[in-house]
């Protein structure tokens, strides 16, 4: 390897990485190519970047390559709504671009400091009812796979494109994605606080009267922050302390403050009994956490390591600030989630290994097919994604 700094410090967004790895970031597919026949030459596992956001351990000291200059809106197809979008694009920069074109992204999560390209391949969702997942949207990425070759896949190529649409990085570099878009559109947002027992009695009706819907509970207060939007009209009037305005604006929150994070995807059935548990634990043994549990829905998909896969369900997610240990509350939480059904969202903290994995995703076993027959070398593992993807 000739290029990139060799052994340079890097670490994720909370911290809770930390590698000495050859960082490179290549500005062309060609570059790309490189790097990728470099690494396997020199027997080095590479692992992609693009905000490292994720908290699992994706990363490792040998190649960490950063998607940051493949970058911005690449093509668009008015008519059909789509665009084709650098896969390094941050969600943030990414709404300002598609809303010149006038166009949104149909669903966004709460943060959008994400890459557009990690977002996708762990899975990254908002809420709604009658909303999917972001990889959803997808409709056709273009990678280069550990042969360096350049790899279009579009729905015409079945598995290996229900692999790709949450593939956490183990199928190749996507340097680029098409996604399904809507026009650009504004929403609503209202907010209001409420007793855990009216949030209980009232949720199946705000979850279906509004489309997107979501709340936020901690144990110090023991009340739910209810956030509800919707779409509107740019000059629709609004209450004290509402807002309306374009969609990008609206879907993420500010946060400042570094945590780490652990979120669950449980069968929609199963939503408030599993939150139920999650209050009694923490107004119990944490009582004094400043950090919410998030309540969202979301609508069943058919990529094959989605956490939705098969199921319309609601994920609960739980955080802990950088400063603290988190092992005390994620693990006595995972074991919550796992008594009712729940799937770990990809670029989140939890312990689960190979054979638990393949008891909660139908596709899991496909997967781990389609990764060997695509890196049959294991370029893109490291030893934590070995244990649970590498066969």
């Amino acid at each position: 390897m000739n290029r990139g700094d060799a052994g340079a410090h890097w670490e994720n967004w909370s911290g809770s990485q930390r590698h000495r790895a050859r960082l490179v970031t290549p500005r062309s597919v060609d570059e790309v190519v490189t790097t990728l026949r470099e690494a396997a030459a020199a027997g080095l596992e590479l692992r992609c970047v693009g905000s490292g956001h994720s908290f699992v351990p994706f990363w490792g000291d040998g190649v960490i390559l950063s998607l940051d200059r493949l970058e911005g809106v690449l093509s668009v197809d008015a008519p059909a709504c789509r665009a084709t979008i650098g896969a390094g694009t941050k969600l943030h920069a990414l709404g300002p671009e598609l809303w010149e074109r006038g166009l949104s992204l149909p669903q966004q999560g709460d943060i959008d400091r994400q890459s557009l390209a990690g977002a996708l391949a762990t899975g990254t969702h908002g809420t709604g009812r009658r909303l999917p997942n972001l990889s959803a949207y997808l409709r056709a990425v273009t990678l280069v796979t550990a042969g360096g070759d350049l790899v279009v896949l579009t729905p015409d190529d079945g598995d290996r494109f229900a692999a790709a649409r949450i593939s956490l990085g183990l199928l190749g570099v996507v340097v680029d994605v098409t996604l399904e878009l809507l026009p650009a559109f504004h929403l609503h947002e209202r907010m209001w606080e409420s007793p855990v027992e009216e949030c209980g009695a009232l949720l199946d009706e705000l979850v279906a009267e509004n489309r997107h819907f979501e709340f936020f509970w901690t144990p110090r207060d023991d009340r739910c922050e209810m956030k509800a939007l919707n779409p509107a009209d740019a000059e629709q009037a609004v209450a004290a302390g509402e807002y309306v305005a374009p969609a990008y604006r609206v879907f993420p929150s500010e946060r400042n403050i570094r945590f780490n994070e652990m979120e669950y995807c449980v069968p929609l059935e199963a939503g408030w009994d599993c939150f139920a548990e999650l209050r009694e634990l923490l107004l119990a043994r944490f009582p004094r956490l400043p950090w919410p549990i998030e309540f969202r829905t979301l609508a069943a998909d058919d990529a094959l390591m989605s956490t939705t896969a098969g199921r319309d369900s609601v994920t609960l997610s739980v955080h802990q600030g950088v400063e603290r240990d988190y092992r005390p509350l994620f693990d006595a939480a995972e074991a919550v989630f796992r008594n009712h059904g729940g799937r770990p969202h990809w670029g989140k903290l939890h312990s689960l290994g190979a054979a638990e994995l393949g008891g909660l995703y139908p596709g899991h076993a496909r997967f781990c097919e389609i990764r060997r027959e695509m890196d049959p070398k294991g370029l893109f593992l490291n030893d934590w994604l070995r244990a649970r993807f590498g066969g």
